[in-house]
């Protein structure tokens, strides 16, 4: 082995050049898998990092009866059975998301992701406050002391690191001690900054108020399967106890993977490991190719070898031996590629709501994939060169032709030249996919002037906001203010901002009654204030928009969209027809249209949203509203806009402030930043693969000196022998297209199954893909077809 090894290293030393390709191939090849691998492993796998993280698991309920993707939460009754019945868990905790605006004197307010918990919660984690203490069954208690633990980052972006132990702070307008501070870049279960007690006073205690989720650590030994099957038993039990309440709550027992990296998050992220292996199936293909045409060169040297009596198997294992230290070599060059890659990665998905715990880091595992992989390339490029070179060694001594052998390693050459066009194209087309559903995603509602619009957000709390008239007096003045900013020519508040969203509600016309409620149809709702239409630009093609006293008493009014309007009455006037709206609390009062607007895509990214219709907010007063105004210099309003909340109410924060283009982007940030990764593996594949068909050109047209100088000089044309030459590598590239294609179809109905893409079967994006496609390949073959056509006959035919 020693001796292989050392002899592996002069031959590469030796054919510097040869080397230098194939272990750059490598390179990519073997980072690219290394990097996607580090990221599936962090996004898919990797347990939350707390003591005993991989038996940590979440537990939200499923609706028996309702769509099988419909979740609802737990009540505190509910936990508590749970809790005490359950034989699988080592603990079992519940908590719920809510947010909270901690404000105080002369330090202003801001708003955070907030964690209500029971009070063992922290105990089931073994994570100790770093400073303070933790919550105990005093504070859990009805009636107890409201108290907080705060996040390190508040700690020390807030407070510069001082004590705060014992301050009382304003949390959602009520005073609240500090009691704790967690440690260090602990933000658990989701990017969490304050933690509060769960208290069972009279309205957690209702078995109807739904609003937990419960999280378990798992006794050791016991699976998900069995503490699944452990839940459901004791769900039929709390049902036929508690059936109005618990007839319907079946619990989903997940990874916090599977809880919040979601179905769509998961499958783009096995298409990435998809599509890198397809590409070290193509660097492989190419170095296989590579080592096939050197092979030809090298039959002399193993046929010596084997009249000295070296066995077929120990010249295999030689040249074996050669292509696991050009892996090796290869891999750790991937390795530097694979960091960057992870770097580069992680840059990209900074501020998007990943949960915290998903850290992009190089580990042991990755190390032992990366090993694997290495070994693994080096026999899948490496075992047929080196059968191929070990067989009829004999034949070659005697023969003693340089091209002995050719047809059969043509044939081989050609084949893998193929098989890698193939697979390029697939990758060409998926990252087509990406880039073409960004580029749609732009091209939403960009009528809109987004560069000239500031947005925010104000939640009002509802212990000092609980009737909806202080809720309009709050946004009426507010408003006022904000149109007194200088240079603001129109000032607005908006449930969801264009693209955001909205409500969904069930409809019900007026005249046109539909017997099962079950089945009326759904409406998208947005409520808003009078000058929403004008600053965004979204015209009023019949009636009018809202005027200030609309959604009064007696004002109930709604604008509806042109889409709605056609597909609830048709050709029919609009303007006066009444509906009315539910949801399982109240049923509206009739609502008539007083105006038909522009369409507008307020939910981009659901291909099956329903009907949009815009209320004024004196009819729908919520709590948390968007607010938005017009100005040639967005960013130099936004103090402005601040103090404009801070003035009316110190407790309020203003959160998620950034310009409309801003708020854009963000949207689609993922469409962005998959589509060039992937455009990047289509990329690398297209050069490796173009390189591929060359080099086979080459060697074909090698082989074929002496004929064509015999041709030329019988009078073939120059051009006689370029299509002579090109003849075999346009086939290989047809082939390539036509097996492509036949495997780009069924691909893109996999990638259908993304909500945020496109058609990806799209007709037209197929042959943009195999014209660019051909266009490369065609240069590639191109090249050495016109070398061999310029050839010198009389040299080409002394050719040895």
């Amino acid at each position: 082995m020693r001796q292989d090894i050392r002899f592996a290293w002069r031959m590469i030393l030796t054919h510097r050049w040869f080397s230098a390709a194939v272990i750059a191939t490598l390179a990519f090849g073997i980072g690219m898998n290394t990097m996607v691998f580090t990221l599936i492993d962090a996004a898919l796998f990797k347990p939350v990092p707390v003591p005993g993280g991989e038996r940590l698991i979440s537990v939200i309920a499923r609706d028996r009866e309702g769509p099988p993707r419909a979740r609802m939460p737990f009540s505190y009754p509910d936990f508590n059975d749970y809790r005490a019945q359950t034989s699988s868990f080592e603990a079992l905790e519940a908590g719920t998301g809510d947010g909270a605006t901690i404000s105080e004197k002369d330090v202003a307010p801001q708003r955070y992701n907030m964690f209500r918990v029971s009070p063992g919660f922290f105990g089931m984690l073994h994570i100790p406050p770093v400073r303070g203490r933790d919550f105990n069954a005093t504070d859990g208690k009805a009636g107890a002391a409201a108290v907080a633990l705060i996040g390190y980052r508040i700690w020390q972006e807030r407070y510069g690191g001082r004590d705060v132990i014992g301050r009382i702070v304003r949390l959602n307008s009520m005073p609240t001690q500090i009691i704790g501070v967690m440690p260090e870049g602990f933000r658990f279960p989701n990017l969490e900054d304050v933690w509060v007690p769960l208290q069972a006073n009279a309205e957690v205690a209702d078995r109807a108020n739904r609003q937990l989720q419960l999280i378990g650590l798992l006794k050791p030994g016991v699976s998900i399967e069995q503490a699944s099957a452990d839940m459901t038993v004791i769900s039929r039990r709390l049902a036929a106890e508690y059936p109005k309440e618990d007839k319907r709550v079946a619990p989903l027992v997940q990874t916090f993977h599977e809880r919040y990296n979601g179905d769509q998050i998961q499958f783009v992220f096995l298409l990435m490991m998809a599509a890198v292996g397809l590409v070290l199936l193509i660097a492989c293909a190419n170095v296989a190719n590579m080592l096939l045409g050197r092979a030809l060169s090298r039959r002399r040297e193993m046929s010596i070898r084997a009249s000295l009596g070296a066995s077929r198997g120990r010249i295999v294992r030689q040249l074996l031996v050669e292509s696991l230290v050009l892996s090796v070599l290869g891999g750790v060059a991937g390795l530097a590629l694979a960091a960057l890659g992870i770097h580069a990665f992680d840059l990209g998905t900074q501020d998007v709501g990943k949960p915290y715990w998903v850290l992009f880091r190089m580990d042991y595992r990755v190390f032992f994939y990366f090993a694997a992989v290495c070994v693994a390339s080096a026999l899948i490029f490496g075992l047929l060169p080196a059968l191929r070179s070990s067989a009829h060694l004999f034949e070659a001594m005697k023969d003693g032709s340089r091209s002995a052998g050719s047809l059969r390693g043509g044939r081989l050459s050609s084949a893998l030249v193929v098989f890698q066009f193939s697979l390029t194209l697939v990758l060409l087309l998926g990252a087509g996919v990406f880039m073409r559903s960004f580029a749609d995603q732009q091209s939403i509602n960009r009528w809109i002037p987004s560069k000239q619009l500031l947005t925010g957000r104000v939640t009002l709390p509802e212990e000092r906001y609980k009737d909806p008239d202080s809720r309009i007096r709050f946004f009426q003045s507010l408003i006022t203010r904000m149109a007194a900013i200088p240079g603001v020519t129109d000032a607005l508040a908006v449930s969801d901002l264009p693209g955001e969203g909205s409500g969904r509600r069930t409809l019900e016309i007026e005249n046109a009654p539909t017997a099962d409620k079950r089945r009326r149809p759904l409406a998208s709702v947005i409520t808003l204030t009078p000058a929403y239409f004008r600053s965004i630009g979204l015209a009023i093609i019949r009636g009018r928009g809202f005027q200030e006293l609309d959604g009064s008493p007696g004002r109930q009014y709604a604008v509806v969209t042109r889409e709605f309007a056609e597909r609830f009455w048709g050709t029919q006037d609009p303007i006066g027809k009444r509906f009315r709206l539910s949801d399982p609390k109240k049923i509206t009062e009739w609502i008539s249209v007083a105006g038909v607007s522009a369409d507008i895509d307020q939910r981009p990214f659901d291909p099956d949203s329903d009907p949009l219709l815009f209320l004024p907010y004196r009819q729908e007063p919520y709590q948390s509203m968007a607010l938005m105004i017009r100005t040639a210099n967005p960013r130099s309003a936004i103090s402005a806009l601040r103090s404009a909340v801070q003035d009316l109410d110190q407790d309020l924060p203003l959160s998620d402030i950034s310009t409309f283009e801003e708020f854009r982007q963000h949207q689609i940030w993922f469409l962005k930043l998959f589509g060039m990764v992937f455009l990047v593996f289509a990329g690398i594949s297209l050069v490796i693969s173009s390189v591929g068909i060359y080099a086979v050109m080459a060697q074909a047209a090698g082989s074929r000196t002496q004929e064509i100088g015999v041709r030329m000089a019988l009078g073939a044309t120059s051009g006689s022998i370029l299509g002579l030459v090109l003849k075999r590598g346009v086939l290989q590239l047809l082939m390539g297209l036509a097996i492509g294609v036949g495997v780009a179809i069924p691909a893109s109905r996999v990638l259908s199954k993304l909500q945020f893409v496109g058609g990806a079967s799209d007709s037209v994006l197929i042959g943009a893909v195999a014209f660019v496609l051909s266009a490369v390949g065609l240069f590639a073959c191109w090249l050495p077809a016109r070398r061999a056509a310029m050839l010198d006959p009389v040299s080409a035919i002394r050719d040895e």
